[in-house]
């Protein structure tokens, strides 16, 4: 129906509309598909994702026609009376494809902003913004309604929320998004407004005048709504405390709270444990467990050797001539970069924009952020420096097709990588053994990741270990393995589970290991970063 000189009629746009109700379960079973099985490669993801936006974006093309035929029709009662109904669809795709694309941690271009706006402005002028028309499942709705839940949902994703937690919110914002109104008239000094003009959604007032063609939103109703379900929620943790549902209700209350601050009328910044200094440089960077695990691993078992300048003709000349060989510190440096390319992330360093107690906000190569998503592990270091800082990916944001932007949260500033040996009982006897790698399936090992946090100079460093998600068993003793010493341990309280790594406290089963098991002796020569 899109292509150019087709003669399109009422009843092949309402054929459109059939179709689109049609497709609803389909979008359906897409996102879940996407949601669960997005990160088990990148080409299972690249086929859902493309899949979604792709028929989102055929929709839109197929009613931005029929959006033409009625500026054509103008005198014409019918076409005119199936506006609404195309300029309802038209937002609710652009919502569709917000959404599909902050899978991707991507932001809207200010042209899509225009174009929402546009369809906004034209609702308005004929006055039909708040004319019930059809929605999905046979409910109706409006324009306005329609146009909000788009405006809220942008506003609410400040780049820390998963798929998962996006399509939660985008399934509540019907809920949400009911009480609320745009006005001409602010109802409060520090309320929400919309540019029409403009090329951004929704911003929070400032005192500075405003211009142009300005509505406001009173966010309180929603904001409201979002605090008395975290107050319920607070309640049921507090009086179920061992539930089976309390880790699914503390993730909730987490999520609840930050949407919860992103629409607050009354603007309350988080209070920061350290604050941000603007910071210039490099660093290098390796993403995810199995490779920051596989590099310690090969750098701790094959250290890079000093270049024997003496086994070429050229070298043996250096040696004979000035007693040492000549580049030595460039040849040891090129060899260590060669070993970071098969680890580290692609496109090369990262660039920092800031710092603080906590963490690191950085600009990564698009290259490199399209392998990253939350709750990603990333160790990086100073460029050309040798102590790396392990950190956890708690934000995103894609600036241009070229970098995003990434928030680090740090976690250690002395990293180790370690080998784990699980521990079985003896025949017959009450203790536990070790049994060599591969003897048997107890006996086997498996890497892991010895942290160690200092917060501030002086204190006592807190230990933990990191594995991957399929290995850790509370219940398990281990032997925590490095070519200098061997400590026995089990794992403390659980701190973080992701779907590919469990972080854990350390807890050495001899009193006696608790000053051997530290960073000092577990890799002589390694100090804090």
């Amino acid at each position: 129906v899109t292509e150019r000189g087709r003669t399109r009629t009422p009843a092949m746009l309402e054929a459109v509309f059939r179709a689109d109700a049609l497709a609803q379960p389909v979008r359906e079973a897409l996102t879940a598909q996407y949601i669960e099985h997005a990160s088990r490669s990148s080409r299972i993801e690249h086929q859902l994702w493309s899949a979604l936006f792709d028929m989102s974006q055929a929709f839109l093309l197929a009613y931005a026609a029929f959006s033409n035929d009625v500026a054509d029709h103008g005198q014409s009662g019918k076409w005119q009376s199936l506006l609404p109904g195309i300029v309802a669809r038209e937002i609710v795709h652009l919502g569709l494809e917000a959404k599909i694309r902050l899978y991707r941690y991507e932001q809207w271009i200010p042209a899509k902003w225009t174009e929402l706006h546009s369809l906004f402005s034209l609702a308005c002028s004929r006055r039909i913004e708040r004319q019930p028309v059809g929605a999905d499942g046979g409910r109706t709705s409006t324009i306005e309604h329609a146009y909000l839940t788009v405006l809220v949902l942008q506003l609410m994703n400040a780049g820390n929320l998963t798929a998962k937690h996006l399509e939660w919110v985008a399934g509540e914002l019907d809920e949400w998004c009911a009480p609320l109104r745009l006005s001409l008239e602010p109802s409060s000094v520090s309320s929400f407004y919309v540019d029409l003009g403009s090329r951004e959604g929704l911003k929070r007032r400032t005192s500075a005048p405003l211009e142009g063609r300005v509505l406001f939103l009173d966010t309180r109703p929603l904001h409201a709504m979002l605090m008395q379900n975290v107050v319920m929620i607070e309640q049921k943790i507090r009086h179920q405390p061992l539930s089976d549902r309390t880790p699914r209700r503390s993730e909730q209350l987490a999520l609840l709270t930050k949407l919860a601050s992103q629409v607050d009328p009354e603007f309350r910044p988080f209070a920061r444990r350290g604050e941000r200094t603007a910071a210039v440089g490099m660093v290098d960077a390796i993403v995810g467990f199995q490779k920051i695990a596989g590099y310690l691993h090969e750098e701790e078992r094959d250290p890079l050797p000093r270049v024997d300048a003496g086994k070429s003709f050229g070298g043996t000349m250096e040696l004979a001539v000035f007693g040492h060989a000549r580049n030595e510190d460039d040849r040891r440096r090129e060899l260590a970069r060669r070993r970071l390319s098969t680890w580290g992330a692609s496109g090369g360093p990262w660039e920092v924009k800031d710092v603080s107690q906590t963490g690191f906000r950085l600009v990564a190569p698009m290259s490199a952020a399209s392998a990253v998503t939350l709750n990603t592990l990333a160790a990086i270091r100073p460029y050309g420096h040798a102590f790396w800082t392990l950190g956890i990916v708690r934000r995103m944001k894609r600036l241009t097709t070229d970098r995003a932007e990434i928030g680090l949260q740090v976690i250690a500033n002395t990293l180790i990588g370690v080998e784990l040996c699980e521990q079985r009982r003896g025949n017959g006897e009450a203790g536990y053994s070790v049994e060599g790698e591969n003897s048997t399936l107890d006996g086997r090992t498996f890497p892991g990741l010895f942290l160690a946090l200092r917060k501030r100079e002086g204190e006592t460093a807190v230990q933990s270990l990191i594995v991957p998600a399929v290995e850790y068993q509370p219940a398990r003793r281990f032997r925590l393995n490095t070519p200098r010493q061997t400590v026995p341990i089990r794992f403390g309280r659980l701190i973080e589970q992701q779907p590919d790594w469990v972080w854990a406290a350390v807890e050495p089963l001899d009193l006696a290991s608790t000053d051997v098991l530290s960073p000092a002796t577990v890799a002589p020569g390694l100090r804090q970063a």
